[in-house]
């Protein structure tokens, strides 16, 4: 399946050429990625299932998914019931558990029809997807999501060992993991894994079959291995990203996969005094070399980087001028030789413009960063340094 998905993208020529032509456009390494989900691997020794909402951290969902899939990994967690379908839709038959709420019928059926796991903590849910499933002729599975002490969302975990006998009453209901969300917190969550422990040791008492258990998000697999249990959730991280600084303390080497790329759209000279952008925020102290760049904070990159953005062009550090704008930033171009269509490295892999630097500068997270990158915006796929898959979703809207 993953292979097939490969398969179907265009050759590595014709994405080359494809490139050409774009203004703005996201580069994926995905061999960043094999390398970050590997260093995972290694380190906790128990199932990895990627979180990959929110178009898999802005990297793209599918492309993502089916090389993930061929490196091993058999489930993935989702936000949203259409992040679920979109996998499918790309012809990916992996295990898929979607923590969406549904409130139509319609919306459980297609969750039962498409064998997306769902995730219950409510009886009322759980007697809906037992009824799509009777009328989708099917088991539906699912995962309970148990409230240990985050008070987020979940059945209470004193709670919980009544609604799974509950949902192992029902007979078109497969129980297929239990999982909870972590506070983050040193001496919470180690109470939050002793009421886990609790209810799963009840369950075997009872002889009551629950899958797999997971607690453990990033935080947990940077810092606290007695979270790991079956099965652990990575997001951000297998992009190459340490959400805290005391993240790079873990010992683990993360390769960060994304790069932001622009082409300059017009050159121009700048004489002393002239101002730019929005409020007059740049005056040129000097006879200057000025490029436009089509992008802004609509495409992802952030207004924060007003005044003091820094980019690469030519190899060459240089900074934003003046207002990041809705679809717009400058960028001094003295000392270079690019011209108009010459490539803008706006977000690189390292430097003082790698997406943790830039994050900084804008005083945002790096979550906000990645998940603010436009889903619009062509994503190249690379292997091995050549081209190997291309979502240009734009050309939907076409």
């Amino acid at each position: 399946m993953a292979e097939a998905f490969f398969a179907r993208q265009l050759s590595t020529e014709e994405i080359e050429k494809r490139i050409q032509g774009f203004p703005s456009w996201l580069e994926i390494d995905l061999d960043a990625i094999t390398h970050n989900l590997e260093e995972v691997k290694n380190r906790v020794k128990v199932e990895v299932i990627p979180c990959v909402k929110t178009n898999a951290y802005g990297h793209g969902l599918a492309p993502i998914v089916a090389h993930m899939m061929k490196r091993g990994v058999k489930q993935f967690l989702v936000a949203k019931l259409w992040e679920a379908e979109q996998i499918r839709d790309a012809g990916l038959e992996c295990e898929v558990v979607s923590m969406d709420p549904l409130f139509s019928d319609e919306n459980f059926d297609a969750v039962v029809a498409r064998n997306i796991t769902h995730t219950v903590y409510q009886k009322g849910t759980a007697d809906r997807l037992n009824s799509a499933a009777e009328r989708i002729g099917k088991k539906a599975k699912v995962w309970v999501k148990v409230d240990t002490g985050l008070g987020r969302v979940g059945i209470r975990w004193s709670e919980a060992v009544e609604l799974v006998q509950y949902i192992s009453s029902l007979p078109l209901l497969e129980l297929t993991g239990l999982f909870s969300t972590m506070a983050e917190d040193a001496e919470l969550d180690k109470i939050q894994v002793d009421r886990m422990v609790g209810v799963s040791d009840e369950l075997d008492r009872l002889g009551i079959n629950y899958g797999v258990r997971s607690m453990a998000s990033g935080n947990a697999v940077f810092h606290r291995p007695f979270i790991f249990l079956d099965a652990v959730r990575p997001g951000i991280m297998l992009y190459g990203f340490y959400p805290d600084p005391e993240d790079r303390e873990s010992s683990l080497d993360l390769r960060q996969a994304i790069a932001f790329k622009a082409r300059v759209e017009q050159v121009k000279w700048v004489d002393t005094g002239e101002s730019l952008t929005y409020s007059r925020r740049f005056i040129a102290p000097k006879r200057m070399k000025v490029g436009t760049v089509h992008i802004g904070y609509s495409d992802g990159y952030p207004r924060g980087m007003t005044k003091k953005g820094l980019v690469k062009v030519d190899g060459k550090v240089k900074p934003v001028l003046g207002t990041v704008s809705v679809n717009h930033f400058l960028v001094d171009l003295d000392g270079t030789d690019i011209d108009v269509g010459g490539v803008v490295e706006v977000i690189g892999r390292d430097g003082e413009n790698n997406a943790h630097k830039v994050a900084e500068l804008a005083g945002i997270m790096t979550y906000s960063l990645m998940v603010g990158l436009h889903p619009l915006l062509p994503r190249v796929y690379f292997e091995k340094g050549r081209p190997i898959a291309l979502s240009e979703p734009q050309l939907v809207e076409r």
